[in-house]
């Protein structure tokens, strides 16, 4: 596979390959990165809204958790589309998700709307995740990009989210085993990425 002009070659089979010239940007802000950094600004306002619950009602905490999810959707599309798929993007979405994603889990852990045990799985998964692919990136310079079923996990337990913030429990339980089977199946996905990218370079492919 070959690097772009940047140095870094993106580990994936169709989603970055294009022609680097044209589709790969330098610049920061892109309309997907400034997307995906309005996620994390709203994101203390989504907790702000959500522990004030019983005063304003779960509507505005459900309105901007909705628009953070669908903005999550976008980036990506909008990556493609505008060709302003970029490193820092690359790079900053998947953080930004797994850190909405971790940070709500906890906090709605602490109001007692999910189990304990039910956000083990995503924590370390995502732990995981981070850290190989920290390691990857300073050994090897290499991305490894988002699998299709790694971009259905956090929107899952989004819905997962908006369940337990209504207090649709039918829902909510259907729903958090599907986004745990999830979690563990990416998580096994991904480790098998990473050997077989770590496999790939120390034979200098």
């Amino acid at each position: 596979m070959t690097p772009n002009e940047n140095g870094i070659d993106y580990f994936a089979k169709d989603y970055h390959r294009r022609n680097d010239s044209v589709v790969y940007s330098d610049r920061i802000l892109t309309v997907p990165n400034i997307l995906t950094l309005s996620r994390l600004i709203g994101l203390p306002f989504l907790i702000w809204f959500i522990n004030r619950i019983d005063r304003f009602g779960p509507v505005p905490a459900l309105i901007l958790g909705s628009c953070m999810l669908l903005s999550d959707i976008l980036d990506g599309i909008l990556a493609r589309a505008l060709r302003q798929i970029s490193l820092v993007g690359a790079i900053m979405d998947p953080v930004v998700d797994k850190l909405i994603i971790n940070s709500l889990a906890v906090y709605l852990v602490f109001r007692g709307w999910l189990p304990v045990w039910a956000i083990v799985v995503i924590v370390l998964r995502d732990l995981a995740i981070l850290v190989f692919g920290l390691r990857i990136f300073l050994n090897y310079g290499t991305l490894v990009t988002p699998i299709i079923i790694g971009r259905i996990t956090p929107l899952t337990w989004g819905i997962v989210f908006i369940a337990a913030i209504m207090d649709i429990e039918l829902l909510k339980w259907i729903l958090l085993p599907i986004a745990i089977i999830l979690t563990i199946i990416s998580g096994i996905l991904y480790y098998q990425r990473y050997k077989d990218l770590l496999s790939q370079k120390k034979q200098g492919g």
